[in-house]
């Protein structure tokens, strides 16, 4: 299949670049939203004061919101839902996708872990009917998920 991308010399890129006009505000929104997103409390907090950007967020809510990622991102899925249902027992009742997710990522602990019993099980009993459920949480995403992982962090 051809492609109707159309190639410029990167004389042309830049100065396509230079002619871009960024607002200041806009720019101060991307910065806040990377402090934000980081997890700079503190950053974030003087960058609102010297530019009056204001995040999309309440600041003091980052910390949890960061031991929720850090829980997820270290495969103690268990402790991250916990935690945010401590934080809103709402989020994943009203965000099927991102609890399937979740239930996905605790499914690839279990096998990284070598406990391929309980994987089957949980699998069975927890992902399965969730997937059957909602057409969007599809079997094929999870094991592309679970090829990426073995392949990338040697499961």
């Amino acid at each position: 299949m051809a492609s109707s991308k159309k190639l410029i010399s990167r004389e042309e890129w830049e100065k396509r670049l230079n002619n871009v006009k960024i607002r200041k505000e806009d720019m101060n929104k991307l910065v806040m939203n990377f402090l934000v997103t980081e997890g700079n409390v503190e950053a974030a907090k003087k960058f609102r004061m010297e530019s009056g950007t204001h995040p999309d967020i309440d600041l003091a809510t980052i910390t949890d919101r960061m031991a929720v990622k850090k829980a997820a991102q270290c495969g103690n899925v268990k402790d991250a839902i916990e935690k945010i249902n401590d934080l809103n027992p709402e989020i994943l009742d009203t965000n099927p996708q991102l609890f399937f997710q979740l239930q996905q990522q605790r499914l690839i602990e279990l096998i990284r872990n070598g406990k391929v019993e309980a994987a089957l099980e949980f699998a069975q009993e927890e992902l399965a009917p969730r997937a059957e459920e909602n057409p969007k949480l599809s079997a094929a995403k999870l094991f592309r998920r679970v090829g990426e992982d073995h392949f990338t962090r040697g499961i």
